[in-house]
């Protein structure tokens, strides 16, 4: 099994060693959006998957990895799939797994602000309402925490952090790298971001912590 990462936007960030690995595949796995983004996609070569067994993801991640772990698949994931991503639940779930990195939303954010990767200290990825007390549990303790939505959008933990009075800077990106991506460094401006965004979360009052643009 192959694990190819794509950045958070193909057109600007697959990698030749990205591209060499789909077009040599004769299964793909990914989201049906994900695979409308790169059919076609020209660099320095065409990708076309015409040819190609496609799978797209259909209930849980885990079963459909399993269903087709023995086809010798290349999965595709958005960013880098080791950012708390499929490459990271692959190589638990397999014994031979390829991942090739690609850039994750949270580097792209840092570098949008010039903040170093390093400096963030938690990492939280939003599927229910306990990671959202994950998230004010870590500022509480003075942590930088990045914070990845999904199933949770941002304008529920902008609520909760409000309303325990934790004063916090922030940056935030939404579609980060495409010609609509939008930007935030106020707190209250994510209450209308999607799902599609990153955001860095530091406690206003850790003066020795690393400090938001």
């Amino acid at each position: 099994m192959q694990i190819v990462g794509v950045g958070p936007n193909p057109a600007r960030f697959l990698t030749v060693e990205a591209i060499e690995r789909i077009l040599q595949a004769d299964l793909l796995i990914s989201s049906e959006s994900m695979l409308r983004e790169i059919d076609g996609f020209r660099i320095e070569a065409e990708i076309d998957l015409s040819d190609k067994e496609i799978v797209v993801w259909d209930g849980s991640v885990r079963e459909t990895l399993t269903e087709y772990a023995d086809n010798d698949p290349v999965v595709i994931a958005r960013g880098d799939p080791t950012y708390m991503g499929v490459g990271r639940l692959a190589s638990l779930l397999f014994d031979d797994v390829k991942i090739v990195p690609g850039v994750s939303s949270l580097q792209a954010l840092t570098a949008r602000f010039g903040l170093g990767f390093h400096e963030v200290e938690a990492h939280v990825n939003l599927h229910s309402g306990k990671d959202v007390k994950k998230v004010v549990e870590n500022l509480g303790a003075g942590r930088t925490t990045a914070v990845l939505f999904g199933k949770v959008r941002p304008a529920k933990v902008v609520e909760v952090i409000e309303s325990t009075g934790l004063n916090v800077k922030v940056i935030a990106g939404e579609r980060l790298w495409y010609p609509d991506e939008r930007l935030a460094t106020e707190l209250h401006s994510l209450r209308d971001f999607s799902e599609f965004t990153v955001a860095i979360f530091e406690p206003d009052h850790a003066s020795s912590k690393p400090t938001l643009r």
